[in-house]
């Protein structure tokens, strides 16, 4: 029996295998049954902490953790191939979270059989996969990655949960100010961006520019002085007015160089979801999910949520499958060309860039028509020639000082083509040293900038250097940072508000708000696998977890956590209380819970059902434990409709 991580990786491994017959839940392949998990089918059951949340209970360590099942209809089908299974294969993606997912089945349905692994950085192709088959190694090689990733599982629940509740119940418990290893550390960058930018005193400064004249034109230069000359303004003015008696001066140096700017390399998911936000300003989660759409449903695109920016060696033929139905057949030659700008598989760990498989059809959205044109261009582009550009930089002396002036000039668009029409903005700029006449010297005053705020591109690039997050998981922490509240979108940028900055203010010294931190953990789950510590390294790494909440709870149990807060008026005209539990409309009796089908709501959501507005939520759970999401609307109580 076969275990994927996923049921696209399950067809190509059923396909690999021999002639897929396709069941409910599941493939047959001759005396294979291959089968997959949908992400995690198992989640941590968090009825294992009190249901009332109470300062007098926290820490919150648990004696074990118990799991709840979620997915039920294709758990159900996985259940039932195991009583039948003499060996699994486990080909859960190779790393930390598909080892975790696939072991979580095992483990929570009690198979006690022989257990293989397929381990490869390679993209699944069917050589890849025929290949792999015949060298499948045991499972308890991998028992130290498992351990590492169960540390990083609990490690998480614990510090949220006993955090999430300290500080909600100090802020006055009436709507959740969840804390996180990674969302905390990202909240901190936009509230200490906004705080240098709000706290930015701008410098005047001056340049000096100058106006020459020639037989081909007229053009422009800045006063250099080790660089562009920032002067105060007597300085400048003294400059400006001295040189403007000068009559004539002289280009002393044209330097002509032509500059070759290789194709960029393919998408990740972040690198795809920073150029749509830069370029049209979707957001990362519209991104993400296009991108999902594009891939499970067209089929168009390949697996999305990968931080490779790279091809496997073995894919080349896939490439030039993909160029031919891309009707780009001219650019095939090119593929044996390119090397490890692409195709290198060294740089894969489980899936390889994002690429197109296929022609979009017509019926597209339009997001993710545009979303699709990125991913193609950065796909076709890998293959096309070279951008040639030739840049001319020149230096006019006048009067004892240098001007510069610069321009560029595209020679061979190549790649550049897919992203723009040609320039030239060498202008009238002189291509041999010349007698130039002096037409104007003025002092121009400028001022320095603060940094830019965050945009959600800016972000997500920060987030890769610092490793917060993954590339599935980041346009998640944006979004939770959004729906609690923390931080809100103003056009293409994202600002805290002050829960966040309150948050950040109480939190700073805390090591839960480092992204130091986060990386200092990092290295020490990656430790438990390299290292080989399996179940000891485990024992370690959460006694530690657990001696750093302890001390955070001492630490923080009599800070309080306050902001100014909007009151709250019903649609009716009347004044919403808070009453411990929830809110209520002290005119027409209106009630919200502050905890809806196991979802604490925000306040800014309660404060828009009170208003008459519909609320769409997700992370909804049934009284089966199945999760859901739904529209939520105020008709006396909260009521639900649009399921999903």
């Amino acid at each position: 029996m076969v275990i994927a991580e996923k049921p696209s990786v399950a067809r190509d491994i059923a396909r690999a295998l021999g002639r897929p017959v396709q069941r409910e839940g599941y493939i047959q392949v001759g005396e294979y049954t291959v089968t997959w998990a949908l992400g995690h089918l198992f989640e941590i059951d968090d009825s294992i902490a009190p249901k009332k949340w109470s300062l007098e209970d926290l820490p919150i360590f648990p004696e074990e953790f118990r799991y709840k099942s979620v997915k039920l209809k294709q758990l159900s089908v996985v259940r039932k191939l195991l009583e039948k299974a003499e060996v699994v294969v486990n080909c859960g993606d190779a790393g930390r979270e598909g080892e975790l997912i696939v072991r979580e089945i095992l483990r929570e349905i009690g198979y006690k059989g022989k257990v293989l692994r397929l381990w490869t950085s390679e993209a699944l192709t069917p050589q890849v996969v025929r290949k792999e088959f015949t060298r499948l190694r045991p499972s308890q090689e991998f028992d130290s990655l498992y351990y590492s990733a169960l540390a990083r599982q609990h490690s998480d629940w614990l510090v949220g949960i006993n955090l999430t509740r300290l500080v909600t119940l100090r802020a006055g418990g009436r709507e959740v100010w969840s804390v996180g290893r990674v969302q905390t550390p990202t909240l901190r960058l936009v509230v200490e961006r906004d705080e240098a930018v709000e706290s930015f005193v701008p410098q005047k400064y001056f340049v000096v520019r100058g106006r020459f004249g020639w037989s081909g034109g007229i053009y422009e230069g800045l006063l250099m002085r080790e660089g562009i000359a920032k002067l105060n303004e007597e300085e400048a003015t003294e400059v400006a007015s001295k040189l403007s008696k000068v009559r004539e001066g002289k280009v002393i140096s044209v330097e002509l160089r032509e500059q070759v700017s290789k194709p960029p390399l393919l998408h990740s998911l972040t690198s795809l979801q920073r150029e749509a936000n830069v370029v049209y300003g979707l957001s990362a989660k519209r991104t993400l999910d296009a991108a999902q759409a594009l891939y499970e449903t067209y089929k168009v695109i390949s697996y999305p949520r990968t931080d490779a920016r790279h091809l496997g060696e073995s894919n080349v033929q896939l490439v030039k499958d993909v160029l031919t139905r891309l009707g780009k057949e001219e650019l095939i030659s090119k593929v044996s060309r390119v090397g490890k700008r692409v195709f290198d598989s060294t740089k894969l760990t489980d899936h390889h860039a994002i690429i197109p498989l296929d022609r979009p059809p017509a019926n597209l959205k339009e997001v993710e028509r545009k979303v699709y044109d990125l991913v193609y261009r950065k796909f076709v582009g890998a293959f096309m020639d070279d951008h040639i550009y030739h840049s001319i930089t020149v230096i006019t002396s006048l009067g004892g000082e240098n001007f510069l002036s610069e321009g560029k000039r595209d020679v061979q668009m190549g790649w550049m083509s897919l992203y723009r029409e040609p320039e030239d903005n060498t202008g009238n700029l002189p291509r041999t040293e010349v007698q130039v006449e002096n037409l104007e010297v003025e002092a121009e005053e400028k001022e320095t900038e603060p940094p830019p705020r965050y945009s959600e591109s800016t972000l997500l690039k920060e987030m890769e250097r610092l490793s917060l997050g993954t590339p599935s998981t980041r346009a998640a922490i944006i979004e939770t940072l959004l729906d609690r509240g923390y931080m809100k979108r103003e056009r293409r940028t994202l600002v805290s508000t002050p829960k966040g900055r309150e948050l950040v203010a109480k939190l700073r010294d805390s090591k839960v708000s480092s992204p130091e931190m986060t990386g200092e953990w990092e290295r020490e789950l990656e430790r438990i696998y390299l290292a080989r510590l399996g179940k000891d390294g485990y024992n370690q790494f959460m006694a530690k977890i657990k001696e750093f909440v302890k001390e955070e709870l001492d630490r923080l149990k009599q800070a309080r956590f306050e902001v100014k807060r909007e009151e709250i008026k019903c649609r009716c005209g009347g004044k919403v209380q808070f009453f411990g539990r929830g809110w209520k409309c002290d005119s027409c009796g209106s009630l919200v819970w502050s905890s809806v089908a196991g979802k604490r709501l925000t306040e800014k959501q309660i404060m828009q059902l009170f208003s008459g507005e519909e609320v769409r939520v997700r992370g909804l759970t049934s009284r089966k434990g199945t999760k859901f999401s739904a529209t939520l609307y105020l008709e006396g109580t909260v009521k639900f409709k649009d399921f999903g």
